[in-house]
């Protein structure tokens, strides 16, 4: 009888994983519960593919990038966010030169040439609308006006800009 009682206990401990066969009774912290994890069931997958809202992200950081004419600020040495009017001692936004411009300059322009894209975008949705006249009307109205106030804002940017 001792034969089978020992073969069973053996026959189930070579089943069980590794895990199982961990001693319960380790030393813990009255306080302190053991921590009972299943590691054996812990499951990492990559995506299958990769979301479409990160791809259009990505697209409008680097359209922003070129916009506000990030690679030129990378290829700058000093990077100055604004100047200094030599005379009085004022900041100044746009530089007078064609061929250079301050950080901040490229960033309101940026912004600029962004918020007139998506002017654009105002004007193409309001044609979804066309049962509804009212809500086309709005839309169409409200693109184009951002269009245009966009467009004088960086055609006076380049007219100081220019002098």
């Amino acid at each position: 009888m001792s034969k089978t009682r020992s073969k069973t206990p053996s026959s189930k401990k070579e089943n069980k994983s590794f895990l199982e066969r961990l001693p319960s009774n380790l030393p813990f912290l009255p306080i302190v519960r053991r921590p009972d994890y299943q590691l054996r069931f812990v499951r990492l997958s990559a995506p299958k593919s990769v979301p479409i809202q990160l791809i259009i992200a990505l697209v409008f950081i680097g359209l922003f990038f070129i916009y506000i004419g990030g690679f030129y600020d990378l290829a700058q040495e000093p990077v100055p966010a604004f100047g200094q009017d030599p005379n009085t001692g004022e900041a100044i936004v746009i530089i007078n030169n064609l061929n250079h411009q301050y950080l901040v300059e490229g960033l309101a322009a940026g912004f600029l040439m962004f918020i007139g894209a998506g002017g654009f975008f105002l004007i193409h949705y309001s044609t979804q609308y066309a049962y509804s006249p009212k809500n086309a009307t709005i839309l169409l109205i409200l693109g184009i006006g951002v269009v245009v106030i966009c467009w004088i804002a960086v055609t006076f940017m380049l007219k100081v800009k220019l002098g």
